[in-house]
């Protein structure tokens, strides 16, 4: 079974996206939780409105590795959800980050989500590329979905470029996000490869890049004067199939970010953000326990050695506080004066039936025969 669509609540969004941009220099992987939706059409939907932070137990620039255990405690939280929701829940997805490099899947990638998908055809892998610019140095975030196919069997498609919307509440509310790439075995040789993606909205300084994964040729109105050529980026993608084999090959699944009301009535909607806090500051934690107990010699550490290690500790969990904080408060303003929206409107639709009510209660009154009978006996 192939997906032809995924649909994401904005709180898992803005966890992943917190995710990717807690660290530069290290890659993050987390879990997707939802189910998947059929439609009479023969049209299978992914829809996530769950995510499971993993800690790392390899923590790298280029790659990214978590325990098994980790993985049955997301299966676990995913029945709990079944549970506490009603509607099943389960692991659907994986995502990652790119600091510093192309979004475009690389056939690491591309065959580690042809392993999930044998456990689960409807498996969905997404990757966040962060931290990158674009020709005016304006910090971009770039977004992909994709799927893995058998490539033996298979017509290898061109590689393609995409429309672009803009990551706006309407957008995201009405249009599919789509978003698209290729493997990549030559990524650090390349990280600029996917200059062609480029997009206009503007967030402090930084752009949102959504693809899509048409087969047609879009022409962008915003390109970047480094920009390469179709055929460049064609002749990198067919190489980068043959350096990896061919044995896997990525496709694009239109992505679209909605209202987790849409998907499902949470009590909690926030619950998968808070959970990446803890996790954060365990990884964190871990990270400076480790560190201290390599520099103890003879059951001591130099005092110099523990106040830098404690330094870049405190230092850390500084600039955790200020990436996940600020956008989870800006989340939540954004929330409360959508609730102050909802409740004004309920308020006035509350008295226009309460004064409507009154009135139809003086109409029966006065039309009532055992009320003008008694009027006039008086």
């Amino acid at each position: 079974m192939s997906l032809t669509g995924v649909k994401m609540s904005e709180e898992v969004w803005l966890t992943c996206l917190t995710h990717a941009l807690s660290t530069e220099t290290e890659e993050i992987m987390g879990l997707l939780l939802g189910d998947i939706k059929y439609s009479n059409g023969g049209n299978a939907t992914a829809l996530i409105w769950g995510a499971s932070p993993q800690m790392r137990s390899d923590r790298r620039k280029d790659r990214v590795e978590t325990n098994p255990e980790l993985l049955a405690a997301a299966s676990a939280q995913a029945e709990k959800m079944t549970l506490t929701t009603g509607r099943t829940t389960r692991v659907i997805g994986w995502y990652h980050s790119h600091p510093h490099i192309t979004v475009l899947p690389s056939h690491v990638d591309v065959r580690t989500q042809a392993m999930y998908q044998l456990l689960d055809t409807g498996f969905i892998g997404l990757i966040f590329s962060c931290f990158s610019e674009d020709a005016q140095k304006v910090g971009r975030i770039q977004v992909i979905a994709f799927q893995s196919l058998n490539g033996k069997e298979m017509h290898v498609t061109p590689f393609s470029t995409s429309s672009i919307i803009e990551d706006t509440a309407d957008s995201r509310e009405t249009k599919a996000i789509k978003v698209g790439g290729g493997s990549s075995a030559l990524e650090d040789s390349y990280s600029q490869s996917d200059v062609n993606y480029s997009g206009k909205q503007r967030d402090r300084g930084n752009s949102l890049v959504t693809y899509g994964g048409d087969s047609t040729f879009d022409t962008l109105a915003d390109t970047d004067s480094m920009d390469m050529t179709p055929s460049m980026q064609e002749a990198l993608h067919r190489s980068n199939l043959e350096v990896s084999g061919a044995e896997y090959v990525r496709k694009e699944v239109p992505l679209k970010v909605v209202p987790a009301s849409s998907l499902l009535k949470l009590e909690h909607p926030l619950n998968s953000f808070t959970d990446l806090q803890e996790v954060l500051f365990e990884e964190e934690q871990a990270a400076y326990k480790e560190a201290i107990s390599h520099n103890i010699q003879d059951g001591k550490i130099h005092p110099l050695t523990f106040i830098h290690h404690n330094s870049t500790y405190q230092a850390t969990l500084c600039k955790l506080m200020e990436y996940c904080l600020s956008p989870a408060i800006s989340a939540l303003q954004d929330t409360l004066k959508e609730n102050e929206i909802r409740l004004s409107i309920l308020m006035k639709e509350a008295k226009s039936l309460e004064t409507e009510g009154h009135g139809r209660e003086n109409d029966s009154s006065f039309g009532s025969p055992r009320r003008a009978s008694r009027r006039r006996a008086f």
